[in-house]
């Protein structure tokens, strides 16, 4: 990315220097455009980068901010920054959606829609359709390589009887509506991450437990050199079967680690789910789940190993921790407006989101 955080923004640590960072509108606009695009302009229809800069009123023109033209002939495409992006036509100041996604990626698990609208000084009802918007440029598609932890777990209420619903009964323990979830962690190599140098995890919401499910969520997730490690359940055996390798560790007999092969980092991460629904959002629909899923998991790849130090365990053993610092927020914005383009969504009559694309295009 050839965004200048520093020249942009100086030191933007505190939700005081944030504010001041996108009090005026211009310039949080240029922030936007320096982000979107960091190596220039470039027409969201064709993709050319010869760009006309229409003289609009910020310039003492007629047009709105920030419009552009695409030169090619055969296209002449108008375009702001926000074009083809979950922000596509918002009615929203820039320096809201700047300070909006300054405060999500910020907190630790997130903010509900209700706190961010007291904060930005919006409807609870925009607030929310804001989060979907950054919850879609948080979804990843990459597959996980190297070591994989793989696990199922349970997002949802409490259980309880559905008799108009038999089919959420399959796969599942009692008489339950809750939505089933494949969880990928990939460990770290030892020489450490590609791109954003963090952990990797991916999770994607599934229909049952069954083995031929399992199957396609591990092929979506994780590449066939992947080494799985799991626990000892059969459906995961066999959607592991097509790997290079795959160990097991057995909960049932109380085994959790066996040398190197466990599956703690997922349960970790499904540990991380449930503390941020039950204590942020509450409950989460089951046609948004996959958004939510997609913001955890980009918080838990917001992190960047800076080495290992002594720590004292229960039983007083000195062992070597690995030790993590999280990403700062601004950097984080960055690289949420860069894979921006090319992921759209589109508000319904009845106030919801609907995802028309989430396939961005790096420049």
């Amino acid at each position: 990315m050839a965004v200048d955080l520093t020249k942009l923004f100086g030191n933007v640590s505190t939700a005081r220097q944030a504010a001041a960072a996108f009090a005026d509108e211009e310039r949080s606009r240029a922030i936007f455009e320096a982000m979107v695009w960091p190596a220039g302009p470039v027409c969201p229809r064709c993709g050319s980068v010869r760009i006309y800069r229409l003289r609009d009123r910020d310039m003492g023109g007629t047009v709105r901010p920030g419009l552009r033209q695409c030169a090619e002939t055969e296209c002449g495409y108008h375009f702001t920054a926000t074009c083809k992006t979950p922000l596509h036509s918002t009615k929203l100041s820039i320096c809201k959606w700047l300070m909006g996604m300054w405060v999500i990626l910020q907190s630790d698990k997130g903010i509900s829609s209700v706190r961010l609208a007291e904060f930005l000084g919006i409807s609870q009802q925009a607030a929310w359709r804001m989060g979907h918007a950054i919850r879609l440029m948080t979804a990843s598609a990459k597959r996980l390589t190297g070591t994989v932890e793989f696990d199922v777990m349970m997002v949802g209420g409490k259980p309880r009887k559905d008799p108009s619903n038999p089919e959420g009964r399959k796969g599942k323990q009692g008489h339950t509506t809750k939505t089933p979830v494949a969880v990928a962690v990939e460990r770290p190599n030892g020489r450490g991450f590609d791109d954003d140098q963090g952990p990797k995890v991916l999770a994607m919401p599934v229909t049952d437990q069954s083995a031929a499910t399992l199957t396609a969520a591990l092929g979506r997730m994780a590449d066939s050199n992947a080494h799985i490690m799991s626990d000892q359940a059969p459906a995961i055996a066999c959607a592991a079967s097509d790997n290079i390798a795959h160990d097991t560790v057995n909960h049932s007999a109380t085994e959790y680690v066996r040398g190197v092969v466990h599956s703690n980092s997922a349960e970790g991460f499904n540990d991380r789910v449930r503390r941020t629904v039950n204590g942020v959002f509450h409950h989460i629909s089951t046609k948004h789940v996959a958004g939510y899923l997609d913001e955890i998991s980009w918080r838990w790849r917001q992190r960047v190993h800076v080495g290992k130090a002594p720590r004292q365990t229960k039983k007083g053993r000195t062992v070597l921790r690995d030790i993590w610092e999280h990403v700062p927020p601004i950097e984080q914005v960055a690289k949420l407006l860069h894979g921006a383009l090319g992921r759209e969504m589109r508000r319904t009559a009845k106030g919801s989101v609907v995802i028309l694309k989430c396939e961005p295009v790096f420049r």
